[in-house]
């Protein structure tokens, strides 16, 4: 069972709390980029938005991209998994693609990610009904051992409160 952790989403959070594999997620109709995958975007100097104007990724579903960081994260590789459209973005689709991600981390004989919500902090079903579920997929991942969740400034209390009622988080390990 995969340590869960939590951190701010944002660059020094992620800076301070390095790991393996930096798992990033995109709809197919939103641009410019958001959340996460808007500010790795900016701190790989558009990499990912040039990835979007020239086809090599879609953000359809299915659409996986993996790909160096070199040097600008504190992951060595980010992974791009596409949601598909946000209109049609639903919570079994974010727990799938949650599961695929994990998947694909551990089958590249990686122990480390760092993830942020799939996409259900942008869908209109209850929040608090949703992040157990993914809460539940993620620690289902005997290979991994450290799942750091990155998450939005205003959402961390409820994020928190909802692992905290599971038993699950783990504080982020010292420096």
């Amino acid at each position: 069972m995969a340590g869960l952790h939590l951190i701010p989403a944002d660059l020094a959070s992620l800076d301070h709390n390095p790991g393996q594999v930096l798992v990033l997620t995109a709809f197919s109709d939103e641009r410019p980029l958001r959340g996460l995958a808007g500010l790795v975007d900016w701190r790989v100097c558009g990499k990912l938005s040039g990835w979007f104007l020239s086809e090599f990724a879609t953000g359809e579903v299915n659409d996986r991209v993996l790909y160096p960081s070199q040097g600008r994260l504190s992951h060595p590789l980010m992974l791009l998994i596409g949601l598909g459209p946000r209109a049609q973005h639903r919570t079994d689709r974010a727990h799938a693609m949650a599961e695929e991600a994990a998947c694909v981390v551990a089958d590249l004989g990686v122990t480390q990610m760092t993830c942020g919500l799939f996409g259900l902090d942008q869908i209109p079903a209850p929040f608090e009904r949703s992040i157990p579920g993914l809460i539940q997929v993620l620690n289902s991942f005997d290979g991994l051992e450290r799942i750091t969740l990155a998450v939005e400034p205003p959402l961390i209390t409820t994020v928190q409160d909802l692992m905290d009622r599971s038993g699950r988080i783990r504080p982020p390990s010292p420096m």
